[in-house]
């Protein structure tokens, strides 16, 4: 089955000269897919855009990368679409060429329905680690989900499939976010989620929930936060495009339990999510 357009062309390769290979110059998206109607679809093209822009790299029309992504899609219900900008080819040496063109990978992967709350409308549970490897600090990459992962992919292979996601902290001891997801705690009625002016990735998901909480009027503190105080709250929930939301039911060997702020969220996020449905 053909699931990878390479600048529109079907392929499984690409140059061994392409910078996101050499350098992990480039940027991704990842959208989930649901009966040939993509999630989120403005969000993420935007955030695509930004990202190019920051990085001076060229980003491909909308209609483009929707027209590559309506030849991958089949007969299959759930898919999991990634969209990788690379700035191309280049010879030795950290200096891009003006003017090279840059490449298009767009990739259709099978997905069960079940792996998202969104698609289910059940809001799963369960563990987390705490990993060993820290999230890097960056500002001017901050933000970003640039092709440089190594740390995600460390943090991952930490722990087993026994734990929905691991945690990372940065060196400064503050908790940033999942290797895959992004983070929400709760005390006393308040909602709390990491400060990542200088760490991590602002996923659309967690774009989306924030406006959600403001919506529902409970106060929302982006700031640091520190292991301990993490470990001290009273609920906490990870997001991110394909789970959509799953609550935490412990971090190690501390149990949390179920919010009733966390079920509200949830139900307006899927009230969101089903606005957010961009048929290709």
């Amino acid at each position: 089955m053909k699931q990878v357009l390479v600048n529109g062309v079907f392929a499984d390769h690409i140059s061994v000269q392409d910078r996101g290979l050499q350098y992990g110059d480039g940027l991704f998206e990842t959208i989930l897919c649901h009966q040939q109607k993509l999630y989120y679809w403005p969000q993420h093209y935007q955030r695509l855009q930004q990202s190019a822009e920051k990085l001076a790299m060229d980003c491909p029309p909308e209609d483009v990368l929707l027209d590559d992504i309506s030849r991958l899609l089949d007969d299959r219900e759930t898919c999991a679409i990634r969209i990788i900008l690379t700035r191309g080819n280049s010879q030795r040496g950290y200096a891009w060429q003006q003017g090279q063109p840059g490449r298009r990978i767009v990739q259709c992967s099978p997905l069960s329905s079940e792996y998202s709350s969104l698609l289910t409308q059940q809001l799963a549970s369960g563990r987390l680690f705490i990993c060993r490897t820290q999230a890097s600090i960056n500002e001017s990459l901050a933000g970003l989900k640039h092709l440089n992962r190594l740390e995600n992919v460390m943090a991952r292979n930490e722990f087993s499939d026994n734990y929905m996601d691991g945690l990372m902290l940065d060196a400064n001891g503050h908790m940033i976010e999942g290797s895959m997801s992004n983070v929400f705690a709760i005390k006393n009625g308040a909602v709390y989620t990491p400060d990542l002016s200088h760490s991590g990735v602002r996923g659309i998901m967690r774009e989306r929930i924030t406006a959600i909480i403001k919506a529902l009027n409970y106060p929302l503190h982006i700031r640091a936060l520190t292991r301990e105080e993490v470990l001290d709250m009273d609920a906490l929930f990870i997001s991110n495009s394909l789970i959509g939301m799953r609550e935490v039911s412990s971090i190690m060997d501390k149990a949390f339990t179920s919010s009733d702020i966390s079920r509200q969220v949830f139900e307006a996020l899927l009230t969101d999510s089903r606005n957010a449905l961009q048929h290709v």
